[in-house]
């Protein structure tokens, strides 16, 4: 097949549309009875293939004494067929883009598999937790979280620390985090819950973000690592698990 035949394929003319256009620019003009003739098709099926060629551009119908003929187009004309293409692929695209939203809700509610993702690094893990944090909706809406103070510093020493903890804490409306911390304590605001727990009693040495369906682990020890699972059952049940271990911690506190 020649180059030509691939190339208006690939612009949505069909096959036997490519057939009669390439024969009628070979000619000067035919009429339907030679382009049947020439391309082997019925004349009923050319009358057809000419109403479609001409919807596009590609051929003109031309009067010779008492019959009708037909001509090619000039060929820039695919140039002008194909920005065509091109615009009803893009208004496709943005269009799936739109729907995606809902596709997915209701993919959720059959039960959506999770989405995992693993990070495997400083700089990964770093960049997971920065991704988090600069969630324009985590500043809105509730987070959950349990992290050691002191690692989460080691961890950002080489990178803006400020940044990090203005996103993750200061910006961020509502939280509710269990923490370890050998000095001082995280101040809070309304809407914020921060409950420090002795390290000694309670080793931390994992980062713990549960937002929306999302929940992010970090292991911020010797192997700094971490994964990311998007699954609502999953990130419900560990919500519950940390209101339960913020309720318990804070009855304990209570009691010393």
């Amino acid at each position: 097949m020649l180059p030509i035949f691939d190339f208006l394929q690939s612009v949505g003319i069909s096959q036997k549309e490519i057939g009669v256009y390439v024969y009628l620019m070979s000619v000067e003009s035919a009429l339907p009875m030679e382009i049947a003739k020439s391309t082997k098709m019925k004349r009923s099926t050319v009358y057809v293939i000419l109403d479609l060629l001409k919807e596009k551009g590609l051929v003109r119908e031309i009067q010779i004494g008492k019959r009708f003929a037909y001509i090619a187009e000039d060929p820039e004309r695919i140039k002008f067929l194909l920005e065509e293409h091109k615009l009803v692929i893009e208004k496709s695209i943005q269009s799936v883009t739109a729907l995606l939203p809902e596709i997915r809700a209701v993919i959720r509610k059959k039960g959506e598999p999770p989405i995992i993702k693993y990070f495997e690094g400083e700089s990964a893990v770093q960049n997971s937790m920065e991704e988090l944090a600069g969630n324009p909706r985590f500043r809105s809406n509730m987070d959950y979280g349990i992290f050691p103070l002191e690692l989460v510093y080691d961890l950002f020493r080489s990178r803006n620390l400020r940044k990090y903890i203005d996103l993750r804490i200061t910006d961020n409306k509502l939280f509710k985090i269990l923490y370890t911390a050998k000095e001082g304590r995280i101040d809070v605001k309304e809407g914020q819950e921060a409950v420090l727990v002795n390290e000694n009693d309670f080793p931390l040495s994992c980062d713990i973000s549960i937002f929306e369906d999302e929940v992010r682990m970090h292991m911020l020890g010797k192997s700094i690592q971490g994964f990311m699972i998007k699954n609502k059952e999953f990130a419900e049940t560990l919500i519950s698990l940390v209101k339960l271990a913020l309720k318990g911690a804070k009855c304990k506190e209570k009691n010393f």
